[in-house]
């Protein structure tokens, strides 16, 4: 496998990992539990800032090439380039609700925030599955070393800071929230 093709995979755990921190804030609110504003908030941060500006660059050069080289494959890879701008729009919503929320600029009940919510992990969780049964293995399959070389070289050197490789400061409740669950 190459280094690259692990990468994304490891990132696709540790961001599994997110949304289900996330869910379980949702479910709390959901069931007027007590919840940490905090750890959402962190949780979305993350959801907008790594994926969309570190991972899904890298992903859109390496779907590319294989819609390039692979026309059975280019339906599918073209929508997921697509969707990858979606989701950032999406991301930065739920964020800028879930702001607004505690803020109290916004007065939401709770049952359509956990909605939103809901829907919002569904989505997120339904664009990992399609990458990781569909397209990622066609990739490993299709693509030689220097096509995921080539997507490689688009990869920041910024390394995801829930990789587990350094202490992250900025999301250490986040850190802690998912440690169980690796």
């Amino acid at each position: 496998m190459h280094p690259l093709a692990q990468r994304l995979h490891d990132d696709h755990r540790r961001l599994t990992q997110v949304l289900g921190v996330l869910e379980a804030q949702i479910d709390h609110l959901a069931r007027a539990e007590e919840i940490d504003f905090d750890l959402m908030l962190d949780a979305m941060t993350y959801i907008t800032e790594f994926p969309n500006r570190l991972h899904h660059p890298v992903e859109d050069v390496l779907f590319a090439r294989l819609a390039a080289i692979d026309p059975t494959a280019s339906d599918a890879c073209l929508t997921q380039i697509a969707e990858h701008e979606r989701l950032f729009h999406d991301s930065a919503a739920f964020y800028a609700l879930l702001e607004a929320v505690q803020m109290d600029e916004a007065t939401l009940m709770r049952d359509r925030l956990a909605d939103a919510g809901r829907e919002f992990i569904a989505a997120q969780r339904a664009h990992l599955l399609r990458e990781e049964r569909e397209l990622l293995p066609r990739a490993e399959q299709r693509l030689d070393s220097a096509q995921w070389d080539l997507a490689a070289q688009t990869a920041s050197a910024v390394r995801d800071p829930l990789d587990g490789t350094a202490t992250p400061a900025r999301y250490q409740s986040l850190y802690q929230a998912i440690c169980p669950l690796r």
